[in-house]
C-alpha cells in the first residue's frame, strides 16, 4: 500500500512572548504530556520546557504562556542522557542548556488516528531565550559529545536519528522531505501554520519555479542569495550590498547588515534603541507606517550577485542589526508569507549512513484564499514503493521546466510593509552550495492528518530575557500586524556538548 504524507494539524492557539505565533500540540513522554510548540527547521532534536523554566518570580500563567511544561520524571519511557549545551543560534548570541534524553513523541490524541515515535532525542530546557518548546525537523542525526571530543562529520551508529529519519525508517512517510509555513494571524481570518511530512500542500502557495541546492554546512544548509530589498512601486533600494542569508524558523526576526538597517531607518523614520538593541515604535509612527501601506520586495536567487531570481513580498517585519555576515538571517516572520519546501531524497541503509539521491529546497509565496481545500502531494524517496507513473514537478513552469543546471534562486513575492519593521528583533548565522536535482513527485491518496488542539532533577538555567518592546508592550510582534562547499554524500551530524 502506498505511503501517504502526514499533515500535522496546528493547534488553534497563538503563543509566544515575541509575537502571536501559530503553534502545534505534540505529546512528549508516556503517558503523553501535550505541549504547544513551534517548528525549528534547523534543529534535529525537539525541545520541551522544563518545570524549572517557570520560577518563583514568574507569573502564575508562566506554564501556559510557555505552551505547557514537560515533567520528565513522570514519563515511564524517559531515558536520561545528561546535561548538554544548546548549540542552536550561538552565532546570534542565544545561550542555554538542556537535559537530554530519549523519549516517545506522540502526534494526535488517543483515538484520533495518530501515532507515536519511540526513542526520540529530546531536550528539557529552562532557559527563557527559547521561550516556546520546539519541534526539531531537520533530518540529520545528533551526536552528543563532550567538549574535548572531536565532532563527527558523518552519521554513525553512535548518533541519534532525527524525527523525520525515524518516520521514514518506520515507513510512516514516503521521504524525509517536508513543507512548512509559519502562519499569519493578520491574514484573512487568522491563517494557521502548515506542516507536512513527506510531501506538501500545493493549495498553500504559488510555486516560485526555482530551487536551491543545500549549502555545504549541514547545520546551515538553507542559504539563499538576497540580491535586493526594495519598496514596491519605487526604485528605492534598502539593501546597499547583496548578501547570502540563512533561512531559519527558530528565531522570529530578520537580521540585516547595519547599512541596510540604516536605510530602513531613513525610509520609515525608525529609531534604534541602543540599550535594548531594538527598534521602538510609538503610536504616532505606528499610524504613519500603517497609512503609508508600503510593500517590501525581497529579490532572492541562488547567488547574491547573479542568476535567476524570485521576488517575495512582505509587509513590515521585525528587524535586527547583524554584526557580521554569520548573522544574516531570514527568520520565522519571513516564513509567515512563504512556504519552505524541503525536498530531500536521501534515505538510510541498515546503518545510519545516508545515501544521497538528490535534494534541494524552494521558497514559495503563500497563497491566502479563504476556505481552500488542501491539495496534498507526496515527495518520494528512491526506495519508495509508490507508483511514480504520474510524477509532477513544482519546479516546472506552465511553458516548460527548469533545466537541470538551474541552481536555485528563490525569493517569494512581496508583502505589504507599513508598520514595517517597527518591531523588535532577535538573532542568527551562515552560507551554501549549488544543485538542481528534482525529486519524484506524485499525486497521492488522502494524507494522514494528525490533529491537535491544546489550551492548555538536574540543574538547568532559567535565564530571564526581557520581552522586546513595541508601542510600550509587545504582545503581538514580531508577527506582522495584524565559499561554497560541495554537499556531502553522507549526512552531517548535529553535535551537542556536555556540560561538566
Amino acid at each position: 500500500m502506498a505511503i501517504a504524507p502526514i499533515t500535522v494539524e496546528p493547534s488553534q492557539t497563538w503563543d509566544g512572548n515575541d509575537g502571536p505565533w501559530s503553534t502545534f500540540a505534540i505529546g512528549f513522554g508516556t503517558p503523553p504530556q501535550y505541549v504547544r510548540l513551534l517548528v525549528s527547521i534547523t534543529c534535529p532534536q525537539s525541545w520541551a520546557v522544563d518545570p524549572l523554566g517557570c520560577g518563583v518570580s514568574d507569573p502564575a500563567r508562566c506554564p501556559n504562556r510557555r505552551g505547557s511544561l514537560f515533567y520528565k520524571n513522570i514519563s515511564s519511557t524517559w531515558q536520561d542522557k545528561g546535561l548538554y549545551t544548546l548549540d542552536e543560534e550561538l552565532n546570534l548570541g542565544y545561550t542555554g542548556n538542556g537535559n537530554f534524553g530519549l523519549d516517545t513523541i506522540t502526534f494526535g490524541y488517543p483515538g484520533s488516528g495518530g501515532f507515536a515515535v519511540e526513542d526520540q532525542l529530546l531536550a528539557s530546557i529552562a532557559t527563557q531565550e527559547f521561550y516556546i518548546a520546539m519541534l526539531g525537523i531537520a533530518p540529520r542525526p545528533t551526536n552528543l559529545t563532550k567538549p574535548d571530543q572531536k565532532p563527527l562529520l558523518f552519521a554513525t551508529e553512535d548518533a541519534y536519528p532525527s524525527l523525520l529519519s525515524n518516520l521514514k525508517r518506520e515507513s510512516k512517510v514516503p521521504s524525509i522531505s517536508y513543507a512548512y509555513t509559519a502562519g499569519a494571524k493578520y491574514r484573512l481570518n487568522r491563517v494557521l501554520a502548515s506542516l507536512t511530512f513527506g510531501g506538501y500542500d500545493s493549495s498553500r502557495f504559488v510555486s516560485s519555479n526555482l530551487t536551491f541546492g543545500f549549502a555545504g554546512d549541514v547545520s546551515r544548509d538553507l542559504v539563499v542569495g538576497l540580491q535586493s530589498i526594495t519598496i514596491a512601486g519605487s526604485n528605492q533600494s534598502l539593501l546597499p550590498t547583496p548578501i547570502s542569508s540563512f533561512v531559519d524558523a527558530t528565531v522570529p526576526t530578520i537580521w540585516l547588515p547595519l547599512e541596510a538597517c540604516k536605510a530602513f531607518e531613513k525610509a520609515f523614520g525608525l529609531t534604534f534603541d541602543d540599550a535594548s538593541g531594538l527598534y521602538l515604535v510609538d503610536e504616532t509612527l505606528h499610524r504613519a507606517l500603517l497609512s503609508g501601506n508600503a510593500t517590501l520586495v525581497f529579490t532572492i536567487g541562488a547567488s547574491p550577485l547573479s542568476g535567476s531570481v524570485v521576488n517575495i513580498t512582505l509587509p513590515y517585519f521585525p528587524l535586527k542589526r547583524a554584526s557580521n555576515d554569520t548573522q544574516y538571517t531570514l527568520g520565522r516572520s519571513f516564513l509567515q508569507e512563504t512556504v519552505l519546501l524541503y525536498e530531500d531524497l536521501r534515505y538510510f541503509t541498515d546503518t545510519l549512513l545516508l545515501i544521497t539521491k538528490g535534494h534541494n529546497f524552494s521558497i514559495n509565496q503563500c497563497r491566502f484564499v479563504e476556505a481552500l481545500p488542501p491539495e496534498i502531494h507526496a515527495i518520494l524517496s528512491p526506495d519508495a514503493t509508490n507508483d511514480t507513473s504520474n510524477p509532477e514537478s513544482l519546479s516546472a513552469s506552465a511553458t516548460g521546466g527548469l533545466s537541470s543546471g538551474v541552481i536555485a534562486a528563490i525569493v517569494i513575492a512581496s508583502v505589504a510593509a507599513f508598520t514595517i519593521i517597527g518591531i523588535f528583533l532577535i538573532l542568527l548565522r551562515r552560507r551554501r552550495a549549488p544543485t538542481t536535482t528534482h525529486p519524484d513527485r506524485v499525486d497521492h491518496p488522502p494524507p494522514t492528518f494528525i490533529s491537535a488542539d491544546v489550551t492548555g532533577e538536574h540543574e538547568l538555567e532559567n535565564k530571564e530575557v526581557p520581552t522586546p518592546e513595541l508601542h510600550g508592550e509587545a504582545k503581538d510582534p514580531p508577527e506582522m500586524d495584524g565559499g561554497i562547499a560541495a554537499v556531502e554524500l553522507n549526512a552531517g551530524v548535529y553535535d551537542v556538548h556536555e556540560i561538566e
